[in-house]
């Protein structure tokens, strides 16, 4: 917590804002006088100068986390050496603390992934790190007693093999011209500054320090609003990770787009209600975020397909996670997921599992089969010379005609609108791998509408048992010792009459 040196009453005292403001109890003011400014009214304290704790330097932090235990009794430590004088006659000298001095040597030259978070470093206390840890590559400092990003590039300018750095959790000034730093930071990719209270426009102060930056993480800060960066700023940016911020508008999103090289953004936990591509009609390809493959948005404020619609503009879009969004809401996991792969079709990844050739073939049948109605009320035509689906539907349906084109147009027969509610009726089955003993077996609560592609699926995610390779047969409790096959993937469960207590066996 940042502190302020105050001459009050009965002597000197520190002036303290608690990182946490449930700690303090003032806005930095005593008997009406304003001694310091705190951004709650309860965040600020007056606290004693012994009371306080000014931290260690960084050496002395990497000797308490590194150096063994049987180093650390320097003064009686001894090695024997032999030299050869100068008459050429060889003697033996002892020298003192010399079994300390080599094993932290030897320690501090192997290190490359280091940890010091929460050892209270303060300052560097040293120009020789550059000899003392030159193999240092990946460092945490977060939650620690840093002040300022000047402090920080003394250390690092230091360490000239550093790619990745974390100084989160603590609160740093910017310097009047940061670029003035960027030497410092010149061999950075990676850079993690979570919970610092961060806002977009302290950000784009800081950019010049890094310009060699790849991933960036800025978890949980104060970011509302993303103003366009001035041009060259970023530009080597492939990760971009805002997760746990404030933003609500896709239009602060969008000043992102023109970055060149990023190819992954995390936008979990934020309060985004829309996204929307405006330079382009439907099933067509935006010009915004050319590079982007992996887009994270789960735990936002999403209420409609159409926003799924949008993200299938995206030209290179091969991975999304995305949950616990409004428009999601009653729909069971599995059938969220066979819409997601049926509606954007370059997806090869959802939410964290491959999608495997038969389940984007049996996900986009079933699309088909299910939107048709819908289809054919906008507008749509078994005569294609008469088919005119109408702007509303081919903005939420993008992807339709391809489709259509692709499987055909449904039968009258194949258009039952199915229900896939969490109030779904549900089957408790039992699924076994009887060939081999180390797979588990398992048991599920089932919707009776599952279709067999999607039971497949489901198998694979927890036996991890290709979908290609799956032999499924089922066992009745009414019909004991016999083995039914399940030979049809558009069928659901209930097709089959599969019941509670039944028995899914598994083979490959």
């Amino acid at each position: 917590c940042p502190y302020f040196v105050i001459l009050i009453s009965s002597g000197i005292w520190l002036g303290v804002e608690w990182d946490n403001p449930e700690r303090g109890k003032h806005d930095g003011s005593n008997n009406g006088v304003q001694y310091f400014q705190v951004s709650s009214p309860t965040g600020g304290s007056f606290i004693r100068p012994k009371k306080a704790d000014f931290g260690v330097d960084f050496l002395a932090a990497l000797r308490d986390r590194y150096v063994p235990d049987d180093a650390q009794t320097a003064d009686i430590d001894e090695k024997e050496l032999f030299v050869r004088g100068a008459n050429n006659q060889i003697t033996m000298v002892e020298v003192v603390g010399a079994v300390k001095v080599a094993k932290e040597q030897s320690t501090f030259a192997s290190l490359k992934d280091v940890v010091l978070r929460d050892t209270k470093i303060s300052r560097i206390g040293t120009t020789q790190l550059e000899k003392e840890t030159p193999g240092i590559t990946e460092l945490d400092l977060s939650r620690n007693l840093l002040s300022s990003w000047q402090v920080v590039s003394e250390l690092t300018s230091q360490l000239r093999k550093l790619k990745g750095l974390s100084v989160s959790e603590n609160r740093l000034q910017i310097p009047s011209n940061p670029s003035s730093l960027a030497s410092s930071f010149s061999n950075l990719q990676e850079l993690f500054i979570n919970y610092m209270n961060l806002t977009w426009p302290m950000v784009a102060r800081c950019a010049p320090m890094w310009p060699s930056l790849k991933n960036l993480h800025l978890c949980f800060n104060r970011i509302s609003s993303i103003d366009r960066l001035p041009p060259g700023t970023f530009e080597t940016l492939e990760l971009l990770n805002l997760e746990g911020n404030e933003l609500s508008e896709w239009q602060h999103v969008m000043h992102l787009s023109h970055l060149p090289r990023l190819d992954t953004l995390i936008l979990n936990s934020n309060s985004l209600t829309s996204v929307l591509f405006e330079d382009t009609q439907a099933s067509c390809k935006t010009q915004h975020f050319l590079s982007l493959k992996s887009l994270s948005i789960s735990d936002n404020l999403l209420s409609s397909w159409r926003d799924i619609a949008e993200l299938e503009k995206l030209a290179c879009l091969a991975e999304l996670k995305i949950r616990r969004n409004p428009f999601m809401k009653d729909i069971l996991a599995v059938d969220v997921r066979s819409q997601l792969i049926a509606r954007l079709g370059g997806l090869k990844n959802c939410n964290g599992s491959t999608i495997v050739a038969a389940e984007r073939k049996g996900s986009e049948i079933e699309y088909v089969n299910k939107t048709c109605k819908e289809w054919l009320a906008s507008g749509g035509s078994r005569d294609s010379k008469k088919s005119d689906p109408s702007v509303e539907f081919l903005q939420v349906h993008p992807r339709y005609l391809k489709l259509i084109e692709k499987y055909g147009i449904p039968e009258e027969s194949e258009l039952v609108v199915k229900s896939h509610t969490l109030k779904d009726a549900l089957i408790a089955v039992t699924i076994e791998c009887p060939d081999d003993a180390t797979k588990r077996t398992l048991t599920k609560k089932l919707p009776r509408t599952m279709e067999l592609q999607k039971l497949r699926s489901l198998i694979y995610k927890l036996l991890k048992i290709d979908v290609s390779d799956q032999r499924l047969t089922y066992t009745s409790k009414k019909v004991p010792g016999q083995e039914l096959e399940l030979d049809n993937d558009m069928r659901e469960l209930s097709f089959f009459a599969i019941e509670s207590g039944d028995t899914i066996l598994v083979r490959w």
